[in-house]
């Protein structure tokens, strides 16, 4: 698995739309990418106006390294998300691990706001990752684990 240091990661804009983005700002102290955060527990509820539900297991990556190498991994959270009134769904269900995780800010014509969870494992064509539309989005918590 690749990985990128945080000092080389680029700022990424905090999304609008989403209701307890304060739960991931006291967490990590800004809004991350999320790259390579395993995703797990994908859920789409087709009922009703539809709903897209996922966890991710996130942490930041430090620029220190420890005696084998690697990168130091601190903060590790588990952050679950749920985002409502779905459109345009065209996701797995099967756990992933991600290149970064894209809320847009800016609504389309419908309302809505894409929402594109980029695979670092395989195109959306094979399978893995995706992406939706959704009217409405929220943190629904972000818990400290012990990490891997």
């Amino acid at each position: 698995m690749w990985y990128i240091r945080v000092d080389e990661v680029p700022v990424v804009e905090t999304p609008k739309h989403v209701r307890g983005v304060d739960l991931v700002l006291n967490a990590f102290g800004c809004w991350p990418s999320f790259h390579d955060a395993r995703i797990e527990g994908v859920r789409l509820d087709k009922s009703g106006a539809g709903a897209v539900m996922f966890k991710l297991r996130a942490f930041e990556m430090t620029s220190e390294t420890d005696a084998r190498g690697y990168f130091r991994l601190t903060k590790h959270h588990d952050v679950r998300f749920r985002f409502e009134d779905v459109a345009a769904v065209s996701m797995s269900e099967r756990d992933d691990t991600l290149l970064r995780l894209q809320i847009a800010n800016e609504l389309g014509s419908d309302g809505r706001f894409l929402v594109v969870l980029e695979s670092a494992i395989g195109t959306e064509s094979e399978g893995y990752g995706g992406s939706f539309r959704a009217r409405s989005g929220v943190v629904l918590d972000v818990i400290p684990t012990a990490g891997e």
